[in-house]
């Protein structure tokens, strides 16, 4: 009887648990691609409250691409993280600064000036960072 009784507490446990997480598990995944002249990027991410993380790829005139994985954390409008990528036939990895702005269901990639530090890149702090002259827009896939 005793051990029926610490089996349906177990029990009870284990479904308060798997619906905590899934209540905490509120996230966005979606897929996204944008095109300047002849350059072609994809990048597919999963959006959550305060982070994201995801796939992005760059296709240059079909001849080479970078890609890699992309993460960091959501500030309002302004997802600002990094992307670890490679590129094309080469086994070196890089990892440079990316910000992306939500605006108008798109996402605008921001250009900015980085600076080394500790052989890790950065945006500069000093100089804000131009949405008003992207080279990639990108239009969310249905």
């Amino acid at each position: 009887m005793r051990t029926l009784k610490i089996m349906c507490i177990c029990i009870l446990f284990a479904f308060y648990g798997c619906s905590n997480v899934a209540e905490d598990n509120d996230e966005t995944k979606s897929l996204y691609q944008a095109i300047h002249k002849s350059d072609t990027a994809s990048l597919r991410i999963v959006l959550k409250a305060k982070e994201f993380y995801g796939q992005f790829e760059i296709n240059y005139d079909r001849l080479y691409k970078d890609s890699g994985d992309v993460n960091g954390i959501v500030k309002g409008d302004t997802l600002k993280g990094t992307y670890h990528y490679q590129q094309y036939g080469n086994s070196t990895w890089y990892r440079i600064p990316i910000a992306l702005l939500k605006k108008d269901n798109k996402l605008i990639m921001g250009i900015g000036s980085m600076e080394i530090f500790m052989n890790m890149t950065f945006f500069k702090k000093t100089v804000p960072i131009d949405y008003q002259h992207p080279k990639f827009i990108f239009e969310q896939l249905h």
